[in-house]
Formats: C-alpha cells, sequence, structure tokens
C-alpha cells in the first residue's frame, strides 16, 4: 500500500469515529420518536461546509476527491435489522498548496472555523498537523490533517441523521 492509502484509510476511520455520540434522539435515548435532516440533506450540508471553508485558502488550491460521500452507520442495527441513523461524510485532499504553506493553510481553516462558530475538540499540533472541530449550531464536524508527505486533508462529517429524515416504523 502506498503512504497515500494509509492516510485515506486513516481518514476513513477518523469519520467513521467521528459520526459517533449522541445519538438522533438525543438524551432521551428514544430515537423512533425524533426526526433529523435526511442523509441527501447532510451530504448537501457536508459539501457546503467543505466549499465555504476551503474558500479562505489561495487560488491555487485543487480539491481531490478521496472516496466519495460515506454513510457510515451510528448503530449496530440491534433494533431488529431496521435500518438506523448514518453519519454523512466527505474527504478531499487540498491538491495545488505548497507544502511548506501547510502550517498557515492549516491556520486559515482555523480561523475560519472559530470565526464562524465551531469549537475545536482536538488539535494535535506541533506534534501532528491536525485540527478537528465542531460546528456549535449543528453538530457537524470537519478536520484538516496532513499526511506524512505534507499532503493536507479536508474531511466534513455530519451527526447521526436518519436516511428518510425519520425513523422507518
Amino acid at each position: 500500500m502506498t503512504p497515500r492509502t494509509y492516510v485515506a484509510y486513516a481518514v476513513a476511520l477518523t469519520l467513521l469515529l467521528s459520526g459517533c455520540g449522541p445519538d438522533p434522539a438525543g438524551e432521551s435515548g428514544d430515537a423512533e420518536m425524533e426526526a433529523t435532516m435526511n442523509q441527501g440533506k447532510a451530504e448537501e450540508r457536508v459539501e457546503e461546509l467543505i466549499t465555504e471553508a476551503t474558500a479562505v485558502l489561495p487560488d491555487s488550491l485543487e480539491l481531490e476527491s478521496l472516496g466519495g460521500i460515506t454513510a457510515n452507520p451510528c448503530d449496530d442495527l440491534a433494533n431488529g435489522g431496521a435500518e438506523g441513523p448514518v453519519s454523512v461524510g466527505r474527504t478531499y485532499w487540498l491538491d495545488g498548496l505548497p507544502v511548506e504553506e501547510n502550517e498557515a493553510d492549516v491556520e486559515l481553516l482555523l480561523e475560519f472555523w472559530t470565526d464562524n462558530g465551531y469549537r475545536v475538540t482536538d488539535d494535535r499540533r506541533p506534534e501532528q498537523l491536525s485540527v478537528f472541530v465542531e460546528d456549535e449550531e449543528d453538530s457537524f464536524r470537519m478536520s484538516v490533517q496532513s499526511s506524512v508527505q505534507g499532503d493536507l486533508s479536508i474531511s466534513a462529517s455530519s451527526p447521526c441523521v436518519w436516511p428518510e429524515g425519520t425513523p422507518e416504523a
């Protein structure tokens, strides 16, 4: 496997884990009663968040898709096999940016996020060039990370959502 493939697996794992958290029902635990945005809207929102965040980066930026949209289950389907809630995610390589500007580019993203209602959930700098944030309003999560080779990637993921917006009865 190439080093970029290892990073792709790490990013996919990060997206999967970032979808884990409160269930769509909130603290009541009664997921059968709570509606959410549907999966299609969550996919649109993930793309919108990436577009908004990357607009602060230099014009030389080119987004290269890393595997397309993912929809990872939020539960273990112990509910009798019915389709459960999912966390939608998307990752892109940030191509066309000079590696020597990575720290400055990460700082631009972090400044954008903190100015726009995100809270930092994990900042691994200086050991690793990676920052994780969560939108305080809608709980969507984003991250920027550097591979061993210095390639930056950006990810966004949704909180748990029902595919159709409401639980199937």
